[in-house]
């Protein structure tokens, strides 16, 4: 290939994304993209950013279609709908691996964008069919390292990954270490979705939401040990003896705590007094009660990234969550709002006041433009083609 050519070939990057689950009642694509928005966003951003995208999704029937650019092949086979660990989709695979080749075949950069660490006997059969040049980027989505006998074949079947996407390259740290990942595998820096939530006015949004407090304090998340209420609830109570009229509001899905929720709060008057349990609401309503709050708690004890945060900081809500690997990333380093020890109620407390002795709109502009340029889907969608790049580039036997 002669140098012009060659430069030509190498600047066009084809992404085909594959996606191995699907909810059995679905019935077309656009069920898909309302159920996965996570999805149909990155790869729309994607195909604005430049690149050429191709989805691969397994379902129940086989169908062709192209929305905004991208191409979605819905093929159908025999294997649950929630794969299976052990399950290999072989027609499915093959569909996959003849358009890489077809791709390959143009001297056009591709990359397969393989979703989770849980599924090494898939990713060995899909590389052992893809063309040579084909890359192998694969997302982390909150695994964590199998032991034992699931580990040695999770080492061995992620061995066939040209590199990883995690939210938090923190995060990759235990794979590393375990043998998981090597050293010859680079981890880029991605994180794993966004959010098309804005900054609004909170006045008006106080008034839709009825919210009130000085200040307002938010939990969006599931009522678990691992997010830990609980801490966040008895950190609270004592921030109320220097904040009387602080409150907090509670939305959340998962109510496995709930019990122990609402007892923690009935113990005590300061706390039955300023916090609310607004239960599950539909996520089109979240938009407004973001923009109701000042600040944003949570005790998650680990995370394999934030969505709820994310949301949050688009919405320009000040964070003062745990001091975790995933809300390091996502606070930049903890310098928006504050960051405290999981699990210490007292340390949730301090920070709190730490946060609140500083300019609340400083703070609430460092997330904002910290979400648009690290955390917006065009931010992570340019990450996330750099890192496509260079692993193709890689696997082409190219210099990036």
């Amino acid at each position: 290939m002669v140098p012009s050519a060659r430069a030509e070939a190498t600047s066009k990057l084809h992404v085909v994304y594959l996606n191995y689950w699907y909810e059995p009642e679905m019935t077309s694509l656009d069920d898909l993209l309302k159920t996965y928005v996570t999805m149909a966003r990155w790869v729309q951003a994607l195909r604005t950013e430049g690149a050429e995208v191709t989805v691969f999704q397994r379902f129940h029937r086989n169908a062709t279609i192209e929305r905004g650019g991208v191409e979605f092949v819905l093929h159908e086979d025999r294997q649950d709908p929630r794969l299976r660990k052990w399950q290999r989709p072989g027609s499915f695979h093959r569909q996959v691996q003849q358009r890489s080749a077809a791709i390959s075949s143009q001297g056009t950069l591709a990359v397969v964008h393989f979703n989770g660490l849980h599924f090494p006997l898939q990713l060995r059969a899909l590389r052992a069919g893809l063309p040579k040049g084909s890359a192998i980027a694969v997302q982390h989505h909150a695994e964590r390292p199998a032991r034992g006998l699931r580990g040695r074949l999770q080492q061995w079947g992620l061995g066939a990954a040209d590199g990883f996407l995690f939210a938090a390259s923190e995060l990759a740290s235990a794979w590393v270490v375990d043998g998981m990942i090597r050293t010859h595998q680079p981890v880029y820096q991605v994180m794993e979705g966004s959010t098309d939530f804005r900054r609004q006015d909170r006045t008006s949004a106080r008034a839709r939401t009825g919210i009130r407090g000085d200040p307002i304090l938010l939990w969006v998340g599931r009522l678990i040990a691992l997010k830990d209420p609980l801490a966040v609830l008895r950190g609270f109570e004592a921030i109320l003896h220097q904040r009387p009229g602080a409150r907090l509001y509670m939305v959340y899905g998962s109510e496995a705590l709930l019990p122990e929720v609402r007892a923690c709060i009935a113990q005590t008057r300061l706390l039955s007094g300023s916090v609310t349990l607004l239960g599950p609401r539909p996520h089109a309503e979240l938009e407004s009660i973001y923009n109701s709050a000042d600040y944003f708690v949570l005790g998650s004890h680990y995370e394999g990234s934030g969505y709820a945060l994310t949301e949050a900081l688009a919405c320009g809500v000040v964070p003062v969550v745990t001091d975790i690997a995933s809300f390091r990333a996502l606070t930049d380093g903890g310098r928006i709002g504050a960051c405290w020890r999981p699990g210490d109620s007292a340390a949730f407390a301090a920070a709190f006041h730490r946060a609140s002795s500083e300019s609340h709109q400083i703070h609430a502009e460092r997330a904002v433009k910290f979400f648009e340029e690290h955390l917006s889907f065009t931010a992570i969608a340019r990450k996330a083609i750099t890192a496509y790049r260079d692993l193709a580039m890689k696997r082409a036997g190219l210099t990036p």
